[in-house]
């Protein structure tokens, strides 16, 4: 994975491959030793799987979106894969320090020994994987606003699954990176004839909607609402500026509820009316 070091979501040593098998070929890895957490994402096809570690064996079959995962232990293991039909997987491997520096990261307070768990099914890890799993497509995610999600989204998923306490969101103090900042700030831009939802850019960057409101208070040092009003407002310096719109048509445009509700925030922000502003820049004649 690539990604950038100042990252609170230091993702960027993460290592990731397709494992495939085809038949009547098996995989095996004999005398592996997890010095790393392994997921095992199975995109194409089924398998029956063996992993065996300190003398235990477990078997169990894989099919299209089970998922596997094999904690670092710093024991000897080994695995063999075997498919009828033709099997593909995603493995991505992540150092446990970065476990930990994530959950240091998110507020985690505590986090137990995470545990092996073969085979599971879990939609939000599985969807966060196959958009990492884009990068060795050769299809870029958007900057690196998806790696971090991802990451982020595996990470905490781990530590539901191994039993860690979670995150104390109402003490998160930290900002957005730059590059989500950017998008965030482009989808505001893209939308300010319309009512922006909270719970729809929460979402987009898979917070609950108290914390994203904090975490963008934080990075912008204004409330959403008064970001975007604010953005709205800028917006309008130009069609003011491009003749006579009529001034309820550009608040509406704009987003505005009424006419006198975007002279309020105008006035507000500028120190002067929207009619003042127009007459102040109107273009010059002959």
């Amino acid at each position: 994975m690539d990604g950038d070091c100042c990252s609170p979501y230091p993702h960027h040593s993460w290592l990731a491959h397709w494992l495939a098998v085809h038949p009547p070929r098996v995989f095996d890895a004999h005398d592996c030793r997890h010095v790393a957490h392994h997921l095992l994402l199975t995109t194409v096809g089924e398998a029956d799987i063996r992993w065996g570690s300190c003398g235990t064996e477990i078997g169990y079959h894989s099919a299209v979106g089970g998922l596997g995962f094999f904690p670092c232990d710093h024991h000897v293991h080994s695995m063999s894969i075997t498919s009828a039909d033709g099997f593909v997987a995603y493995d991505v491997i992540v150092p446990d320090q970065h476990i930990r520096a994530v959950c240091a990261a998110e507020g985690v307070p505590s986090l137990h020994e995470l545990r092996a768990v073969p085979d599971f099914r879990d939609t939000l890890m599985a969807a966060s994987l196959l958009r990492l799993s884009a990068r060795l497509e050769g299809h870029p995610v958007s900057e690196d606003i998806g790696d971090d999600i991802a990451a982020r989204q595996i990470v905490l998923r781990l530590c539901a699954i191994s039993g860690g306490a979670v995150p104390e969101w109402q003490k998160d103090g930290s900002v957005f990176r730059p590059c989500v900042m950017r998008q965030l700030v482009a989808g505001i831009d893209a939308h300010l004839g319309v009512p922006m939802s909270l719970a729809w850019m929460a979402n987009s960057v898979q917070l609950s909607p108290g914390h994203f409101a904090r975490k963008f208070q934080h990075s912008a040092g204004v409330s959403l609402n008064r970001f975007i009003n604010t953005r709205r407002i800028a917006a309008s310096f130009t069609l003011l500026q491009a003749g006579a719109n009529p001034l309820a048509g550009i608040a509406l445009d704009l987003g505005f509820s009424s006419q006198s509700h975007f002279t309020r925030l105008f006035s507000g922000l500028t120190g002067m009316s929207p009619q003042q502003f127009r007459r102040l820049h109107r273009p010059m004649v002959g």
